[in-house]
């Protein structure tokens, strides 16, 4: 009985070890993965600044806000991971005219396609950190009113049209948990500054 009861603590003490170093070598694992990996979804909510579209007077101007998705596709591309997702963003600008009620607004909207590099040399270091840069392609709609104009019944100045928008940015994410971050990107798009809070799933 003494042997038996001696055979069961040692079973259990080999359970016990294996389980430490499994769950050690998990924890390990995890630490050493990538912040931005095959699989991956962050999705952002962003403010951003430095850009206007021929405003003209002394216009008031919003932030441009921008909602932006990225989803990891491929993994050890060379030194990082590639994301694909996208952009939609608004930016408002007005003009008021002086000792007028009537008023000009200028309404720019962005669809987008985005491609992301995501760099993985520093996730030995830090892997809540997570550099990036990448290239857009999509459609900047332009609205543009002048009620001064309208008044009249008739305005050659209301009109909307449609561009095709590219451009670059580079940006880094910091995630304070595994679910939330923030990021700073810089680049041309419907801002040429952006930072806002990221949610990742």
């Amino acid at each position: 009985m003494k042997k038996s009861f001696s055979v069961s603590i040692l079973k259990l003490a080999v359970v016990c070890v294996a389980a430490f170093f499994t769950i050690h070598a998990s924890a390990q694992s995890k630490e050493n993965e990538a912040a931005f990996k095959k699989g991956s979804k962050t999705i952002g909510f962003s403010a951003g600044f430095g850009l206007t579209y021929d405003y003209y007077g002394d216009y008031n101007a919003l932030p441009a806000f921008a909602i932006t998705y990225d989803q990891g596709f491929f993994e050890n591309i060379g030194p990082g991971n590639i994301g694909i997702g996208g952009i939609v963003g608004i930016k408002t600008a007005s003009y008021k005219y002086s000792n007028s009620k009537y008023k000009a607004t200028w309404n720019n909207y962005i669809i987008g396609a985005r491609a992301t590099y995501h760099l993985t040399i520093l996730k030995d270091k830090n892997n809540k950190f997570d550099p990036y840069a990448g290239i857009l392609i999509g459609v900047r709609i332009y609205k543009y009113k002048d009620s001064y104009y309208s008044s009249y019944g008739y305005n050659p100045y209301n009109y909307n049209s449609a561009y095709l928008e590219k451009g670059v940015f580079i940006g880094a994410k910091y995630n304070f948990s595994k679910f939330i971050g923030a990021f700073v990107e810089a680049g041309y798009d419907i801002s040429f500054f952006r930072c806002g809070l990221n949610v990742n799933f």
